[in-house]
This record gives structure tokens, sequence and C-alpha cells, in this order.
């Protein structure tokens, strides 16, 4: 009886006998992918999709050999090859060696994004939520569930991997050099899933964990970019960071497999290391105390003061993501200058807004960047609400009305924050490149002049989650990016194109006050409509 008295209220949970230390992954496995079969259709749809329509897209852009001679001295420059990929002077031209260029990049981060929020979502989040525990109330032992979320980020990548290697090879490229493209893309991806299942053991908040886990991606990509600015092909810094192993595999090139050994080895790695740490914390801890468990924390005041605790994060976060973003931009003024007269698509497209075409391009750009964090700052409170967070705050002293607008309000002025730092860096980038130092001034005020159109979209965001339909708001993200880059393309009628607040707003080409006054009134009549939507209906 005395032993039973002194046992400890919270047992550490210790391995299970190896034959059932996975038990029920496989059920978990079929749970995942139900929960997730809309989200992982779309998200394989569009990467596929990519496939399609990229090589056509460089093909209209670079008919001919000297345009694409042009394009390989721009992407050479600095910002060309942050952005891009390590030029390695041989097959330049070449349409595969192009489409591994344009895309590796791309396709990788979406990809990693993909696996690291599978992988929280089903670990972590659920822990934070509450759903683990009744799951593991039932015959399913603690391994299972990390382990159900790496099969399911390894699925999806493999098929992700086969659906894009078919659309390649059905536009005639070479079949290894494309398989060897995009089982590259897809084996970093399963790289920074592992990455996720380890930070969610080290933090027991998910948005912490999964945060941690995308900080590690962008200084993956910053430490590739470095290392190929200083040697086009690789540098040895290059090889500190996994996105240049599936780079270096050289797909259209000179093509060689054995990078991807390295990909597995740190993923084996990463899967071990999650094991061990999981098999030290106790269920919903975290290895790491977070800053909302130190008893000396000062408290916060107001629905203004909390919306700002909780964005602070992605905030900083995004902020430095634009700003370098801008500084890369402004980097490439002289460079598109120069390819604007021997390429007429790149003539066409700047000579469309004017003299500043180049400038106004790059900002709308950011803006549009910037529209995707005020969506996600105020759909934080539909997924505080569907996981039962919001309740805590709306049982005190604060109305619905103000929790929602308080978001609203919050996202805008995150917005203006990261305007100002992203025209800033785009203003440094081409002061310094082209000479002008009074460019800095005038940039940094024109990223200030998109903050009516991300008022906008943080009100439609609003909106969505008022009405319970957050793909409203992703729609309206998806909507500005199309028709900036692909509205001409696609020979969407005019009056559609004019709909977008970012493409409305052409500084500094010019200053539209009136449209910038109209975006400030339809952003305060939508968010009074979201706010009196939100404040009548029933909580999720």
């Amino acid at each position: 009886m005395s032993a039973t008295a002194t046992a400890p209220t919270r047992p550490r949970h210790h391995a299970a006998p190896s034959a059932s230390r996975w038990t029920g992954t496989a059920h978990l496995v079929r749970l995942a992918l139900r929960r997730d079969r809309v989200r992982l259709t779309v998200w394989i749809s569009v990467l596929t999709a990519m496939m399609l329509y990229t090589p056509n897209a460089l093909e209209l852009a670079y008919p001919d050999e000297a345009q694409r001679r042009t394009r390989v001295q721009l992407l050479q420059t600095p910002a060309g090859i942050m952005m891009g990929g390590p030029m390695f002077g041989r097959n330049d031209t070449d349409l595969g060696a192009m489409m591994a260029n344009e895309l590796m990049l791309t396709l990788i981060v979406a990809t990693s994004i993909l696996a690291i929020l599978t992988v929280i979502r089903h670990t972590r989040a659920e822990e934070e939520s509450g759903t683990a525990e009744l799951v593991l109330a039932s015959p399913v032992v603690r391994y299972a569930r990390t382990t159900a979320a790496l099969l399911v980020v390894g699925a999806v990548n493999a098929v992700i991997a086969v659906t894009m290697t078919a659309a390649m090879a059905a536009s005639g490229f070479a079949v290894a050099d494309t398989a060897a493209m995009c089982i590259g893309v897809t084996a970093v991806a399963t790289v920074f899933g592992a990455v996720a299942a380890v930070t969610a053991q080290l933090w027991r908040v998910a948005r912490t964990a999964s945060g941690a886990a995308m900080a590690l991606l962008a200084l993956a990509a910053l430490i590739r970019g470095v290392g190929d600015v200083i040697d086009h092909s690789g540098s040895a810094l290059s090889w500190f960071s996994p996105i240049a192993w599936a780079q270096q595999i050289r797909a259209f090139v000179d093509l060689r497999w054995w990078p991807l050994t390295l990909l597995l080895v740190v993923t084996v790695l990463l899967i071990a290391l999650a094991a061990v740490l999981e098999a030290r914390r106790q269920y919903d801890d975290g290895i790491l105390a977070t800053s909302g468990e130190r008893p000396d924390a000062k408290p916060i005041r107001g629905v203004t003061g909390l919306h700002l605790a909780l964005q602070r994060g992605a905030l900083i976060g995004w902020t430095v993501g634009l700003f370098l973003a801008g500084l890369a931009f402004g980097s490439m003024t002289k460079s598109l200058r120069d390819a604007a007269q021997t390429n007429e698509l790149i003539a066409r497209m700047l000579a469309a807004q004017g003299n500043d075409g180049i400038y106004t391009t790059m900002s709308q750009f950011l803006a549009a960047v910037a529209a995707a964090y005020v969506t996600t700052a105020v759909l934080r409170v539909y997924s505080d609400e569907q996981a039962g967070l919001g309740e805590s705050v709306l049982a005190g002293a604060v109305s619905r009305w103000s929790w929602l607008v308080g978001a609203v309000m919050t996202a805008v002025l995150g917005g203006t924050v990261l305007m100002f730092f992203a025209g800033l860096g785009n203003g440094l980038g081409a002061g310094l490149t082209i000479g002008e130092p009074q460019t800095v001034v005038r940039l940094t005020l024109a990223g200030l002049a998109y903050v009516p159109a991300l008022a906008v979209m943080a009100a439609v965001a609003a909106l969505a989650v008022a009405l319970r339909r957050t793909w409203i708001a992703w729609l309206a993200v998806t909507f500005v990016i199309t028709a900036l880059y692909l509205g001409a393309l696609l020979r969407l009628p005019q009056w559609l194109i004019d709909l977008s607040p970012v493409g409305q707003t052409t500084v500094p080409t010019d200053v539209p006050v009136g449209a910038m006054v109209v975006m400030v009134a339809v952003a305060a009549l939508i968010t009074l409509l979201a706010g009196s939507t939100y404040r009548r209906r029933d909580a999720a």
C-alpha cells in the first residue's frame, strides 16, 4: 500500500515492449489520411499542375537561345542565385536545366512546409488540444502517433514524386533526370518532416514547434543561397544545407544519385532523435520550457496586447524574411533593366507600368506575400476556436466582437511593419545597386502604400472566420497572386483582374489615392459585417 501511495501523479511514459511499441499505428495512418484527404489532394494537385504549366511558361518567356542567355546572366546575380539555385555552367539554356533551376527551391520549400504542418498537426497539436489523450486511452501506444505522422508524410511525398515525374515526363523530359529532380525535392521534404518530429518533442506549444521547424527551413535556404553565391556551382558552405544536397543531384546537367544518401541518413538520425526525446518526456510536456511557463513573465494587458503577444514570433520571422526578400529584389534592379533591353516579354511587363514598373512589380510581389501573413494572423482566431483555446479568452470580459476586430487591427498593424521593412529592404537593394540613395526613402514609403490593400485581405479573412469558411480567405490570397502574375497569360477579363486590391495599388508608378480610400472603406465595411456575424453565430 505504501508503494501505491508514493507513486507519482504523472508517471513517465516508458517504452512498451518492442512487439507492441507501435500498436495502433495503422489505424492512426488511416485516420490521418481521412482527415487530411481534401487538404492533401489540393497540395498534390497544385504541385503537379506546376510541372505541367512551367515548361510552357518558360518556353513562352524565353523562346530562343539569346533570350535564354539573358536569363542565365540575370540568374547569375547574387539575388538570382539566392532565389533559384546553383549555376553549373553546363546546359544552362536547356529547358530541363531551366526547370530544375527555376522550380527546385520553390518545390522544396512548398513540400517541406506541407511536411512540417502535417507532422505537427498529428503530434504536438493533438496533445495541445487534448485529442491525443483520447487516442492514448485506446489501444494505441505513445510512439504510434509520431510514427503515423511520419508514415503519412512519407507516403504523400512518394505520391508527389510520382505525379510530378509523370507530369514532366509527359512533356517530353528525360525520365531519369526528371525522377531524380522530383525525388530530391521530396527527400528534402521528408528531412524537414523529421525535423518537425524533433521540434514537436522539444516544445509543448504547436505553433512554437512548427515555427522552429520553419525557421530551420529558412536557415537551410539562406545557407544554401549564400554558399552558392560564393561559388555558383556550390561552395563548401552550401553542403551544410540539405536543400543543396538535392540541388547537387544536378538533374539535366550531370546526373548523380549519391547526394540522396545524405538525405536518407539525416532523416534516419532525426527520427531516432525524435524517438529518444519522446521517451524522455512526459505527456503534454516539452523538453524545453516556453515563455508561458515562466512564473516571472509579465502579464498581458488588453485584447490588442494578447493578439500582439500571440503573433510576435510569427511577425518577427515574416519581417526578417520580407526584408531579405526586398533586399534581394532590389539588388536585381539593374539586371532587370538590362534584361528588358533584349527580352521582349520582360520589357512588355515592365513597360506596362511606366518607368517605375520594376519597383511596382517588386512592391506588389512583396505585398502579395504580406497578404498571406495578415490572412494567417486573422485565421488564428478560427484555429484557436476549433482547438478550444478561444473559450478561455471569451469566458472573461472580452466580447466576441472585440476579439475578432482586434485580430483584424493587429494583423493590419503587423502588415504595416512587414511592408515598412520590405520596402526598406527593396530600397536599400535598389539604391545600392544603381547608386541612387533617394530610392531608399521612396521605396520604403511605397511599401506602406500597400497597407489599405492588406486591410482588405484581413477583413476578408475575418469574414471567413465568421462564416466558418477559411477557404474563402485562402481563395482571396490565391486570386491576388494569380491576378498579378498569371492574369494576362490566362487571359482573365480586365474587370476581374481589377478586383485585386494589391493589383489596384500601383505605387510608386503612381499613387491611386481614390482607390486607396475605397479600399479602406471596403475593409471597414467587411470588418463590421464580419464582427456582426461572428457575434451572432454560435461558438464552434
